[in-house]
C-alpha cells in the first residue's frame, strides 16, 4: 500500500503517489473540455488527491466522534462536510440550500 509519503509499485520501486493513475486519467478525460493530458498534470493533479484526501480525513477524525473508538466513520466525514466551511462543497445540495427559500422570503419586499 503506501509507505510513509510515496507508495510503492509492483517491483518495489517507490512512486510518488499511490493513487491509479489510469483512473484519475479517465476521469479528467470525462471532462469534455479536456482533450490532452500532459503526464505532469496527472501526477501533480493526483498528489493533490491524495493531500486533500488526507487532509480531509484527518480532520474529520480530529473532529468527529470515531477518536474514541480509533476510527474514523462516515459520519465523522458527512458532519466534517456540513460543518466546516472549508468542506461545505462536498455537502449534499438539499442540506446546504434548505435555509435560503425562507431567507429570502423575509428579504423580498412585496409589490
Amino acid at each position: 500500500m503506501a509507505d510513509g509519503v510515496a507508495g510503492r509499485d509492483k517491483c518495489g520501486e517507490q512512486r510518488l503517489v499511490s493513487l491509479p493513475l489510469s483512473r484519475i486519467r479517465v476521469i479528467m478525460k470525462s471532462s469534455p473540455e479536456v482533450s490532452s493530458i500532459n503526464q505532469e498534470a496527472l501526477v501533480l493533479t493526483a498528489k493533490a488527491t491524495e493531500l486533500f484526501v488526507q487532509y480531509l480525513a484527518t480532520y474529520s477524525y480530529r473532529h468527529g466522534s470515531g477518536k474514541e473508538k480509533k476510527a474514523l466513520t462516515y459520519s465523522d466525514l458527512s458532519n466534517t462536510a456540513e460543518e466546516s466551511e472549508t468542506f461545505q462543497f462536498l455537502a449534499e445540495p438539499s442540506s446546504t440550500l434548505c435555509s435560503f427559500p425562507a431567507e429570502r422570503e423575509h428579504t423580498v419586499p412585496l409589490p
